[in-house]
């Protein structure tokens, strides 16, 4: 896609604004200090003439020394950070614990980006970092419930900041703040004051009850831009909506990965793209479409950069809905060495590797990990550089597939897309029908 001059201006002055808007906010939070990270900086001061509803509540503390799984209440330590009202903690058998907030519900800042959605994820994370001790309770006295989804944990979140001895129903806060909105909270264990945190919210025009925008969100037109303009400024793009076309090169949960060619570099670029769960998501995020695809930018430190919060139609396409250009494109895979991984600028894009051996496999094990069955190959090249695999969890003729399909082995043809796994290069391996071994 051509880049006219007065476009390629405007998408100067955007991150230009962006860059100024991010270096000029301060509101302080008060009891912790504002958190700096891919969110963005957003600081805020609660009136403290304000009623405190996280602490009108009361924690029974006689018995926190147990496994919240097991008893409905117990100590955790943050394992991850997803958004506002969900956090990935580690009870105290060592059980990871994905946790929905019990009564409330945030703005989106993940898969979607949602006005106000970054300052709740702010607001969550710093609560927690600048915390002393963190405990998990039930709704119900005794008794763990999940939520719809079925694989998270429903639970009031409470936490002793440092220094204090009195403990904050952090649920509770998040309304207080008009931070988030409620979800079947008044029946709930505390949900005579939960609503009493949120009608005060109201009342007070706090946050996103205010008139005020979110100064983390992007409410401009949408910028057209191509994917290299977009990967090779991530920082400049985050939190803006974009528009780009290019080819769907791979699937991968509930995403897809897409890439278009550079003229001038005379390469691929590419990025993922998160669908999310939407119905139509899937007729149009096919292997081998062209695509014009409008979505926001996200530089997420949990699931890295992403393009998501997209829209579609099969009757009447708006402008930024997801737009079929072409179906059965060619896609094409970009041949690399052990050399080319060290360039970032290959990151998301479908590549091939040849003649390379399997040194060593490494297994996932862990029960609570969603990657349980996927392996990490380590191999050399015939140069002897190391180069490392990640696998799906892989299945062939119905049974997944082991470390022994791999040990030993040389890989004569292996596809797949160039990730990032704690700053170092890996190709990301999805299907055995990707691979072919040397005879």
């Amino acid at each position: 896609m051509k880049t006219n001059h007065r476009s390629f201006l405007y998408v100067l002055v955007v991150a230009a604004l962006v860059a100024a808007m991010t270096l000029t906010l301060s509101f302080a939070l008060v009891g912790c200090k504002s958190d700096e990270d891919d969110l963005g900086t957003w600081d805020y001061t609660r009136d403290p003439s304000l009623t405190d509803f996280g602490t009108q509540v009361t924690l029974e503390t006689s018995n926190l020394d147990t496994n919240f799984e097991e008893t409905g209440r117990g100590y955790v330590t943050v394992q991850q950070h997803i958004d506002g009202d969900t956090v990935h903690f580690n009870s105290k058998s060592g059980k990871l614990l994905k946790v929905r907030f019990q009564g409330i519900d945030t703005p989106e800042s993940t898969g979607k980006v949602e006005p106000w959605g970054k300052p709740a994820s702010i607001y969550t994370k710093t609560k927690l970092k600048n915390a002393d001790k963190i405990v998990l309770e039930s709704d119900k006295e005794g008794q763990v419930t999940l939520d719809s989804t079925g694989s998270r944990y429903l639970a009031w979140v409470w936490y002793l900041p440092k220094g204090s001895s009195t403990w904050h129903n952090l649920n509770i806060e998040i309304l207080a703040d008009g931070l988030a909105v409620g979800k079947s909270t008044l029946t709930t264990r505390y949900g005579e004051v939960a609503v009493k945190a949120i009608t005060d919210a109201r009342s007070h025009h706090l946050n996103m009850h205010s008139s005020e925008k979110d100064p983390l969100y992007f409410y401009g037109e949408t910028v057209d831009l191509t994917i290299k303009a977009l990967v090779t400024n991530k920082q400049a793009y985050n939190g803006i909506k974009v528009r780009f076309e290019g080819v769907v090169a791979k699937k991968s949960g509930e995403g897809v990965y897409v890439q278009a060619f550079d003229q001038d570099t005379n390469q691929y670029y590419g990025v993922y793209v998160y669908g999310g769960y939407a119905s139509l998501a899937p007729k149009f995020l096919v292997e081998g479409y062209r695509l014009s695809i409008a979505g926001t930018a996200d530089n997420n430190e949990t699931f890295g950069f992403q393009v998501s919060g997209l829209s579609f139609s099969l009757i009447s396409p708006e402008k930024d809905d997801v737009k079929i250009l072409e179906k059965n494109v060619e896609i094409v895979t970009t041949t690399i060495t052990a050399d080319d991984f060290t360039n970032p600028d290959i990151e998301d894009v479908l590549v091939e590797m040849h003649d390379i051996t399997v040194t060593s496999v490494y297994t996932t094990k862990n029960e609570e990990s969603s990657s349980k069955g996927a392996m990490t190959l380590t191999c050399k090249t015939q140069d002897g550089k190391t180069v490392k695999v990640r696998t799906v969890v892989l299945t062939l003729d119905g049974e997944t597939v082991t470390e022994e399909y791999f040990k030993g082995k040389t890989i004569s043809r292996i596809k797949g897309i160039i990730e990032y796994y704690e700053g170092e290069p890996q190709l990301k391996l999805f299907t055995t029908s990707d691979v072919e071994f040397k005879q």
